[in-house]
């Protein structure tokens, strides 16, 4: 089986079984579960920013990037459309915010695209199952907070990593270390905002830092 169906087998089943067992756990242990959750995000946030290899352009990239996706409203505006398919075809029954959380967290870095590519090009789908794995555990912990939204979040790692793996031959350029270095480094400081979000320490517009991930890819192209 293809890592990107064995990932959205795994997301959707972590949903599914967070969804049957979260009424049977007492919410002060969903709290504390969550908090660990918060905790080893923002971590392996950090551990990814400090991958990077060109701080300076990195930092150009979050901003600049930032920046472009706060002037088009970009989460804004996933917010209103995610809220208005909701509230005509699904009664208003869910909660988005899970699905943008666990849309972003399971499908930025260098997991994502390395794993991918290695399972388009050499049918080595390791990586990519593994990351599947941890994903599993995470969405089990996201669903019993958010509800079944978590669940859609697998039709998000379903197109990403199915397009780079029908389509790594012409993306093997990503996987040039120093390229996949920045990668990771732009990533990991959206992962580590992830974490401080899921921790309620600030409330960060994550979706309006993803154009960074272009402009440090475009980086990489144009200086090789």
């Amino acid at each position: 089986m293809k890592g990107y169906l064995f990932n959205g087998l795994l997301v959707a089943g972590g949903s599914a079984l967070g969804l049957l067992t979260g009424k049977k756990i007492r919410d002060d242990v969903k709290e504390t579960v969550f908090t660990v959750l918060g905790l080893v995000t923002a971590f392996v946030g950090i551990k990814m920013s400090l991958q990077g290899s060109d701080i300076v352009p990195m930092v150009f990239a979050l901003v600049l990037g930032t920046f472009a996706g706060g002037v088009m409203k970009l989460e804004d505006r996933l917010h209103g459309q995610l809220n208005r398919l909701n509230d005509s075809y699904l009664a208003g029954k869910y909660d988005i915010e899970g699905f943008l959380v666990a849309s972003t967290l399971f499908c930025v870095g260098s997991m994502t695209i390395i794993g991918s590519l290695k399972d388009g090009l050499y049918n080595d789908s390791l990586l990519i199952k593994t990351k599947s794995v941890m994903d599993g555990f995470a969405s089990f912990i996201l669903a019993s907070r958010y509800g079944l939204s978590v669940a859609f979040s697998a039709v998000t790692v379903l197109v990403i990593q199915g397009a780079l793996t029908i389509f790594s031959g012409g993306l093997t350029f990503l996987t040039a270390e120093r390229m996949m270095n920045n990668i990771d480094g732009v990533g990991g400081i959206i992962v580590l905002a992830i974490g401080l979000n899921l921790l309620k320490l600030k409330a960060i517009k994550t979706i309006d830092m993803l154009p960074a991930l272009i402009l440090i890819v475009v980086y990489g192209m144009v200086t090789g």
